[in-house]
């Protein structure tokens, strides 16, 4: 594993630690929650409010599941059962390890700022974290045997982006704090980068 790469996993697992303590059971918002929200609160209207409902669906459990869940019988079908692994563990295994986090910081919800409903605890964002997990296992089975830079490129920033706008429709919604979605996104990473670890390491063995 290349040096920047560790230092990488280290600094998110720091940051998820961090966060993670000083938020832990607090209802109210740390460092700078409070003044993102109330900015970003002060400036929404209905239009806005409707395309952030429809991109936070695409990262619920009522979508993914029977997508990712019909992506991985497809996969199991065809004997791909890498790609199906990987698919699922992006995808119920990242969602299972998201709630059990959430059951150890046990941090409440910023139920003053709620436009939509919306159940269960806050830290960290389950929508962060499953779709960073997801989209960039999507992309490295996307760009895995692919020798073109531009197009490999292109796929790893639209998903980075793609997993910004959701991380950023839970703050606009109000049903996470933005430290919930910086933890999202940090403990996503750090459990993505598990899993491949294993995955590269297992195809190394076969080799010899």
């Amino acid at each position: 594993m290349k040096t920047e790469k560790k230092a990488l996993i280290a600094l998110s697992m720091v940051i998820f630690l961090i966060l993670g303590f000083m938020v832990a059971g607090k209802s109210e918002g740390v460092l700078f929650d409070q003044p993102i929200m109330s900015f970003v609160h002060s400036n929404n209207n209905m239009s806005l409010i409707r395309v952030m409902e429809i991109i936070s669906f695409l990262g619920s459990e009522a979508f993914l599941f029977p997508v990712m869940g019909t992506a991985i019988a497809y996969f199991t079908i065809k004997k791909r059962y890498l790609v199906a692994g990987l698919l699922l563990t992006s995808s119920l295994g990242s969602w299972l390890m998201n709630h059990l986090l959430k059951q150890i910081f046990h941090r409440p919800r910023p139920y003053e700022y709620f436009l939509v409903e919306q159940g269960g605890l806050s830290y960290p964002s389950g929508h962060s974290m499953v779709t960073m997990t997801m989209f960039l296992t999507i992309a490295y089975l996307l760009t895995r045997n692919k020798s073109r830079l531009s197009f490999n490129r292109r796929i790893w920033i639209g998903a980075l982006a793609y997993v910004l706008l959701m991380g950023a429709s839970r703050v606009f919604l109000g049903v996470h704090w933005p430290t919930d979605v910086i933890g999202g996104f940090s403990a996503g990473y750090v459990f993505y980068e598990a899993y491949m670890y294993v995955v590269r390491n297992k195809k190394a063995s076969e080799v010899h």
